[in-house]
C-alpha cells in the first residue's frame, strides 16, 4: 500500500532505522527474499573456514561461497524492489515480480556487491572502522542499482547523488545497525533460559549443551553471530530503500508539498452571510448612484456649469469609488477654493475619460496586453534610443589584486550556479562527483581477484605435494606425535591402558578414566575410525565417527561417562572405573588386517 503524501517528510537516522524495523515486522515478503540466502551464505562461509582449518582443498568451498554470495546480492536487490513497491507503489508488491526485476539486473547487482565489499574492506583496513562514521552512502547500493541509474563502478558517486542531503545521516544509520549486537546477546540469554527451564522443569540432561553454549566457546559465538547476521538481512534491505526514498523527499521537496496540503482551507460563507452580502450588493449600487447624481447636480446648479451628467447614469458598482473621488475633488474646488471654472474643467475631464473607458471593449488577451505594456520605453532595461547621448567618463582601471579577487569570485559563483542547475537524474556515464573512482574500483577488484586466484593455486600445489609425499612413503604412515605429553598420539593405546590400570590401583580413578579414554582415542585413530585433532571436542569425534554403528554406541556411552567423570567433577569409585573398563575393552582391541577381531 502506498504511503500518503502527508507522511513523506525527512527523517533522522534513528527514525529511518526504526521505520525499517517496523516495516520488516509488518511484511513477510522481505523475509522470504533475504533470509534463505543469508543463511546459505553463512553456511558456506563456515564450510570454507572449516576446510581452511583442516588444510583441505578450497576449490569446492570457495565455489559454494561465491555462489551463495551472488544469490545474496540478487536477493538483496529483489528485497529493495519489494520494499519500494510496498512504500511507493500503487499496487500490492509481488515476490515473483521482485525476483524477475532482480534477475534483469543480475550483472549490475553482482558488480555492486563487489564494489561495496571493496569499500567496506578498505574502510576496515585503512581506517580501523572509523571511516564508517563518515562514509556510508554506499549502504544504499543495492537499492540504487535497482534504479538503473549511473555507472555501477562509480556506485558511491551515484548513491551520493540520489541520496542528496541524506548521505550525511547514512553513516549514522549504519551505526544504528550495531544494535544487532543486542540481538545476538538476547539470543544467547534466551538459549541459556531455555536450557535452565529444561533442566529444572523437565529434568533433561543438558550438560553438554550448557558447555557448548558458553561464551568461552568460539564455535558458539560464531553461531550466534551467523544467526544474527541472517536475521538482520531484511533490515539491511529495508534501510537501503528507505534512505533512498528519504533522499528523494529531501531533493524534490515532497515534504514541502505535504506541509502545504496540511494548511487549513478558507471557510466558505454561511447561508446567512451570503444572503446579507447579496442584499448589500443589490442595494448599495442604487443608493450610491442616486447619491452621486445628487451631489453632481448640486455642484453644477450652484456653479451654473454646462456639463452633461448622462455618463453617470450608467455607473457600474465597482466604478462608484472612482467617481466619488472625482465629485469630492470637484466639490472642494467649488466650495473651498471658490473656483467654479477649475471645478467645471475637472468635472468635464473626468466624465470624458469615464465615457472613453465605457466605449472601449474589454481586453480578451491578457498576456498580449501585458507584453504591450512591458514593451514601452519606460520598461526597457537598455539605454533609451531617444535620450541624448552623454559621453561617460572612462572608469578607473582596477589593479591586479582587484582583478584577481574578481576572477576568483566569478569562478566560485559559476561553480555554485552549475551545482544548483545540475539535474537530479544521473546520466549513464561515470559520476563526476568522484574523479578517479572508477579506476580505483577496477584496480581493487583486480587485486581481490588476484588474491583469490593465488589462494586456489596454492591449494592445488599443496594437494599435489601431499600426494607426492604419500606415494613416496608407500602408503599411510603414522604422523609425528604431538609434543604434548597428554596428546592421545604421544603414546600407543597399550601404554595408555597400562597407565590407567596403575592409576586405578593407586585409587586415582578420575585420572585412570582419563588415561583410558586417551587410549581409546589413540586406538580409534590408528584404526582410521576417527581423525584425532587436539582442537576437536569429544562429541565432534562422535559426530565424525566412521566405524560400525555398534561400535559407535559404545563410544558414545564412554564419551558420556568421561564427560561426567572428568568435566562434571563427579565422584568416581572402583566400580565406576570397572564399568568404564568393561565398556571400553571391545574398542581397545586392534583391527587385524583382512578382517576385524572385534566382536
Amino acid at each position: 500500500m502506498a504511503v500518503d503524501a502527508l507522511e513523506l517528510r525527512p527523517r533522522n537516522a534513528v527514525a529511518l532505522f526504526d521505520a525499517a524495523v517496523r516495516l520488516c515486522a509488518t511484511t513477510t515478503g522481505v523475509w522470504a527474499l533475504t533470509l534463505p540466502t543469508g543463511a546459505l551464505l553463512v553456511a558456506t562461509l563456515f564450510s570454507l573456514v572449516e576446510a581452511t582449518r583442516r588444510h583441505e582443498s578450497l576449490v569446492v568451498p570457495v565455489a559454494l561461497w561465491t555462489g551463495a554470495w551472488i544469490l545474496r546480492a540478487l536477493s538483496q536487490g529483489a528485497a529493495c524492489h519489494y520494499v519500494e513497491q510496498q512504500v511507493l507503489g500503487t499496487t500490492a508488491p509481488s515476490i515473483r515480480a521482485s525476483l524477475l526485476a532482480a534477475l534483469k539486473r543480475a550483472p549490475a547487482l553482482v558488480i555492486a556487491a563487489g564494489v561495496m565489499a571493496v569499500i567496506n574492506v578498505t574502510l576496515w583496513v585503512f581506517t580501523l572502522g572509523i571511516g564508517f562514521l563518515f562514509v556510508g552512502a554506499h549502504a544504499a547500493g543495492y537499492a540504487t542499482t535497482m534504479r538503473g541509474q549511473g555507472s555501477v563502478l562509480g556506485l558511491y558517486g551515484t548513491c551520493s547523488k540520489l541520496l542528496g542531503p541524506t548521505r550525511h545521516i547514512a553513516p549514522w544509520v549504519r551505526v544504528c545497525g550495531t544494535s544487532q549486537l543486542v540481538l545476538g546477546l538476547n539470543l544467547h540469554l534466551v538459549t541459556q533460559l531455555l536450557l535452565s527451564l529444561g533442566r529444572g522443569l523437565f529434568g533433561f540432561d543438558v550438560t553438554f549443551a550448557e558447555r557448548f553454549t558458553s561464551l568461552d566457546n568460539p564455535t558458539w559465538v560464531a553461531t550466534v553471530a551467523a544467526v544474527t547476521f541472517a536475521l538482520f538481512e531484511p533490515v539491511r534491505a529495508a534501510t537501503s530503500t528507505l534512505m533512498l526514498i528519504d533522499g528523494r523527499v529531501r531533493q524534490e521537496g515532497l515534504d514541502l508539498i505535504a506541509q502545504v496540503e496540511q494548511l487549513p482551507a478558507r471557510k466558505k460563507p454561511k447561508g446567512v452571510a451570503l444572503a446579507i452580502g447579496l442584499a448589500l450588493t443589490f442595494s448599495l449600487p442604487a443608493r450610491g448612484e442616486s447619491a452621486l447624481l445628487e451631489r453632481a447636480g448640486k455642484v453644477t446648479d450652484e456653479c451654473a456649469m454646462r456639463v452633461d451628467l448622462g455618463p453617470m447614469e450608467r455607473v457600474a458598482p465597482e466604478e462608484q469609488s472612482s467617481l466619488s473621488r472625482l465629485i469630492t475633488r470637484v466639490e472642494r474646488r467649488a466650495y473651498e477654493d471658490e473656483d467654479c471654472e477649475a471645478a467645471e474643467a475637472d468635472l468635464r475631464e473626468g466624465l470624458r475619460l469615464y465615457a472613453e473607458l465605457q466605449d472601449q471593449p474589454a481586453p480578451l488577451d491578457a498576456q498580449g496586453t501585458v507584453k504591450s505594456i512591458l514593451s514601452r520605453r519606460e520598461f526597457q532595461t537598455g539605454p533609451d534610443p531617444e535620450a541624448p547621448s552623454v559621453e561617460e567618463e572612462a572608469p578607473e582601471e582596477p589593479g591586479w589584486l582587484a582583478k584577481l579577487f574578481k576572477a576568483l569570485w566569478e569562478w566560485l559563483t559559476k561553480q555554485r550556479d552549475d551545482e544548483r542547475e545540475r539535474p537530479v537524474p544521473i546520466e549513464t556515464s561515470s559520476s563526476p562527483a568522484m574523479p578517479g573512482a572508477n579506476a580505483v574500483m577496477i584496480g581493487t577488484l583486480v587485486l581481490v581477484g588476484a588474491v583469490l586466484l593465488f589462494i586456489l593455486i596454492r591449494s592445488f600445489k599443496r594437494k599435489a605435494t601431499e600426494k607426492t609425499e604419500l606415494d613416496e612413503s608407500g602408503g599411510l604412515t603414522q604422523q609425528p606425535l604431538d609434543h604434548d605429553s597428554m596428546s592421545a598420539l604421544s603414546k600407543p593405546p597399550e601404554t595408555w591402558a597400562g597407565l590407567a590400570d596403575e592409576l586405578a590401583a593407586k585409587g586415582e580413578y578420575r585420572e585412570a578414566i582419563r588415561h583410558l579414554y586417551l587410549a581409546l582415542l589413540s586406538r580409534l585413530h590408528r584404526d582410521g575410525v576417527i581423525d584425532y585433532d587436539p582442537t576437536l571436542s569429544n562429541w565432534e569425534y562422535l559426530f565424525a565417527f566412521k566405524g560400525a554403528s555398534s561400535l559407535k554406541a559404545g563410544f558414545k556411552e564412554l564419551t558420556r561417562r568421561f564427560d561426567f567423570a572428568w568435566y562434571g567433577n563427579l565422584g568416581v569409585d572402583s566400580l565406576a572405573y570397572a564399568m568404564f573398563r568393561k565398556v571400553a575393552e571391545p574398542l581397545l582391541v586392534p583391527t587385524v588386517e583382512g578382517g576385524s577381531s572385534r566382536a
